[in-house]
C-alpha cells in the first residue's frame, strides 16, 4: 500500500470512529457539558472525546504527522512535513440543536498544499475521501466537481463568522445577487466544501475559515477536478487561517473577479 493510500485508508478509519462517537451522543445530547468558547461558538464534551479518538488513530500510524484539532490545538507541527488538519465536529450547533448537517473533517496539509482530504456525514452515513492522485469518491462511488460556467447559473456555498464584518458579508451577497447567483448555507462549511466536490453545489466562498474546517474539503475538491485559491495565502499560517473561494473550474475566474481575488 502506497503512502498516500495508507494515510487516506487510516483517516476513512478515524472519520468513521468519530462518527460512531458522535451519533451515541447525538441520541443523548440533553447529557452533554456545553460551553460557549465566543460569539455563537459552541463546544462539548462530544467534540473533544471525537477528537481524541481520531488522535489515537492517527498518531500511533504517522508519528512524524503534526496534528492541528481544533478542541486540542497544534501538535509537533513545527518542522513537520506532513499536518493532519482535524475538525472533530463542524456543526456543533446544528449537533446540539438536534439539526442535520454537521460531520467529521480530516485533511492533510503539505508543503504549503491540501493534499488529502476525508469528510464523513454520520446521520447519512456518506464518506467523501479523496487526495492527490486519488480522485474524490462518495462511499467508493467517483463524483466530480460542478461543470456550471455562469454566475447567472450559480449555486453558491457561503459561510460568515464573527470574525468577518457583518458588512462584508453582506457586500459578497449583493455582488452573487446582482450577478445572478444565489447561496445556500447549512451551517457546516466543511461539509458545504464536501458538496462541491461532488457537484450539489457550485463552489463555496467564505472570507475566514480555519485549517480544521478547510483543508480536507479543499483536498477533496482539488481531487474531483476542481480549482481553489491558495490556502491560507499571503503568508499566513495554518493555524492563522484565511479566506477561502473554491469551485468547479469553468466558474473560478468569473467567482475571483466577483469576488475581487487575486
Amino acid at each position: 500500500m502506497s503512502d498516500t493510500s495508507s494515510r487516506l485508508a487510516t483517516a476513512e478509519r478515524a472519520a468513521r470512529a468519530a462518527g460512531r462517537l458522535l451519533l451515541a451522543h447525538y441520541g443523548r445530547r440533553d447529557g452533554l457539558a456545553i460551553e460557549q468558547k465566543g460569539l455563537n461558538d459552541f463546544v462539548s464534551n462530544a467534540d473533544r472525546e471525537a477528537e481524541e479518538a481520531i488522535a489515537a488513530i492517527l498518531t500511533p500510524a504517522f508519528p512524524q504527522d503534526g496534528f492541528l484539532g481544533e478542541e486540542t490545538g497544534a501538535s509537533a507541527v513545527e518542522g513537520a512535513e506532513f499536518v493532519w488538519c482535524v475538525d472533530p465536529l463542524d456543526g456543533t450547533t446544528n449537533f446540539l440543536k438536534g439539526a442535520h448537517n454537521w460531520c467529521v473533517s480530516i485533511g492533510l496539509w503539505s508543503k504549503g498544499e491540501p493534499v488529502l482530504g476525508v469528510i464523513y456525514d454520520p446521520l447519512r452515513d456518506e464518506l467523501f475521501a479523496g487526495a492527490d492522485g486519488v480522485a474524490t469518491t462518495v462511499n467508493g462511488v467517483p463524483v466530480s466537481v460542478s461543470a456550471i460556467d455562469s454566475l447567472d447559473r450559480t449555486r453558491l456555498g457561503m459561510g460568515h463568522n464573527h470574525r468577518v464584518p457583518p458588512a462584508d458579508f453582506a457586500a459578497d451577497a449583493e455582488r452573487l445577487f446582482s450577478a445572478g447567483g444565489s447561496f445556500s448555507q447549512v451551517g457546516a462549511g466543511a461539509l458545504m466544501l464536501a458538496y462541491v466536490s461532488a457537484g450539489r453545489v457550485d463552489g463555496y466562498f467564505e472570507r475566514h475559515m480555519w485549517s480544521w474546517d478547510a483543508v480536507a474539503g479543499l483536498a477533496l475538491i482539488k481531487a474531483a477536478g476542481g480549482r481553489l485559491t491558495r490556502y491560507p495565502a499571503g503568508g499566513t499560517s495554518l493555524a492563522t487561517g484565511g479566506l477561502v473561494l473554491a469551485s468547479g473550474p469553468g466558474l473560478f475566474g468569473a467567482l475571483s473577479d466577483l469576488f475581487d481575488i487575486a
